[in-house]
């Protein structure tokens, strides 16, 4: 998928390389840039080379800033529930899953619900060089209650527990509360993420779901924010938003698709100032899955996915519309096939777009419909909601990484990391470039991707934008 272009020092320059200026909303003439120690040192360098410096003609392609994911899960087995113990396969399809996204040009992610010690050995062997992949910002599990969301997962015995982490943490007490989170941000945590939504998402005789009480929730603010974490919250139900709004949360994640949301309730998130990640890619997905099934059945799925894990997504996929059969409601209730929940968030996002509310990109890739690479659809689907072209790279690039705490990131300009990605086109005038990566760029290291496109993921594939 990747493949490494040796150089001999530390030191690049790559020519005839079109600069995009995310901040400024440009693509800039061919020149010259250094690249030095990891290090973007000079977007207009002179031609004639260091003499200790390696060259690259990138003859008139668009070098730009690395993508960043604002909401992934990048260890997913694509399992569709929490049950008994997955192979060894599913540490492959871990390695998978990173070097697919690293091929994406997608540089950065942020993992929101996973195991943090096994996301720890993953980020070391990404460090390490073992595995090609993005940087990995991580909330480790999600902060619940019993039988609260994700109510298809549950936390795992203490033992295990122990030894990789726990998904799902279950404070009882503002106390117990602070405790996990220093112990999350002492194992590398750079975000926490609660999951609160009462709206069960199957729809049983009105039953709702339990929810993180108030002041368990009020003391996961204070203890994220005393060590500078983003407090980021998973919702789905409107009157769970008008809720949140009075806690010191930092962002809501995906969308409300219950109801239209009214205007003074739109304008008491934005007077809140908490920011959106609507990942409008998830709630797509999971309204229209069928419609990747020429995806699954290629052979660039072969790449993506471990054996197992594809046979089970090839199921899911060719029973989205049947009902029938093993059942995966925990996983996504009356959202599967369901296009009218879609439908409801794309027009609930324009409006908070219109308002004033922040949004940033994610995809949520790693929720069994969803994949690496599709964060190029997700930005164009940010178009469909209102803005342009480059408001929606800026929401993957240099503003998505002031709001994940990575400022060395996110553009292609003096003094910032080198994480970088080259595409053919220019994607302010045409997005479809962002699906064709031909380099990418990790601190400076240039490699080769495979292949000159990403995957058709969705057959004649166009955004759905209702009216």
């Amino acid at each position: 998928m990747l493949t490494n272009v040796d150089f001999t020092s530390g030191k690049m320059l790559l020519r005839n390389a079109r600069t995009l200026d995310v901040a400024g909303g440009k693509l800039l003439d061919a020149s010259n840039v250094l690249i030095d120690g990891g290090k973007v040192v000079d977007i207009d360098a002179p031609s004639a080379p260091p003499a200790d410096a390696d060259v690259f003609d990138l003859g008139g392609l668009t070098l730009s800033p690395g993508l960043i994911d604002t909401h992934v899960h990048i260890l997913s087995p694509y399992l569709t529930e929490q049950k008994g113990v997955p192979g060894m396969w599913t540490f492959k399809q871990m390695d998978r899953n990173c070097e697919n996204t690293l091929a994406a040009g997608i540089v950065c992610v942020v993992d929101m619900l996973s195991p943090i010690k096994v996301l720890r050995r993953q980020r070391k062997k990404i460090t390490a060089g073992k595995v090609n992949g993005p940087d990995v910002m991580m909330s480790g599990g999600i902060f619940s209650c019993q039988g609260g969301y994700p109510e298809a997962i549950n936390p795992v015995p203490k033992a295990v527990g122990a030894l990789v982490g726990q998904p799902k943490y279950q404070p009882q007490s503002p106390d117990e509360a602070a405790k996990l989170v220093n112990y999350l941000h002492g194992l590398g945590a750079t975000v926490i993420k609660v999951g609160y939504t009462r709206l069960s998402r199957q729809l049983v005789d009105g039953r709702s779901l339990p929810a993180i009480s108030d002041e368990v929730l009020a003391g996961v603010c204070d203890a994220a924010h005393a060590l500078g974490l983003k407090v980021r919250v998973h919702h789905n139900w409107s009157e769970d938003m008008l809720h949140l709004v009075d806690f010191k949360i930092d962002a809501l994640e995906h969308g409300v698709y219950d109801r239209n949301l009214l205007d003074d309730e739109i304008m008491a998130l934005k007077n809140h100032g908490a920011s959106v990640i609507p990942t409008l890619t998830i709630n797509d997905s999971q309204g229209r899955f069928e419609e990747k099934l020429g995806f699954l059945r290629s052979e660039r799925a072969k790449e993506y996915f471990e054996p197992q894990a594809l046979e089970h997504l090839l199921w899911v996929c060719s029973t989205w519309t049947k009902f029938q059969g093993e059942s995966y409601d925990g996983s996504f209730g009356y959202t599967r096939a369901n296009r009218y929940c879609y439908e409801i968030e794309y027009r609930n996002t324009r409006k908070l777009f219109e308002a004033g509310v922040k949004l940033y990109a994610g995809t949520d890739c790693g929720a069994v419909v969803a994949y690496p690479g599709e964060l190029a659809d997700e930005i164009l689907r940010l178009t469909s909601i209102g803005m342009t072209n480059a408001q929606a790279i800026r929401a993957a690039t240099n503003e998505a990484a002031a709001f994940i705490g990575r400022p060395d990131l996110g553009e292609a300009a003096p003094g910032k990391t080198a994480h970088l990605a080259v595409f053919e086109g220019n994607p302010l005038e045409d997005l479809s470039a962002l699906r064709r990566v031909r380099y990418v760029l990790k601190s400076g290291r240039l490699m080769k991707t495979s292949h000159d496109e990403l995957p058709e993921f969705w057959q004649g594939f166009t955004v759905l934008a209702p009216n």
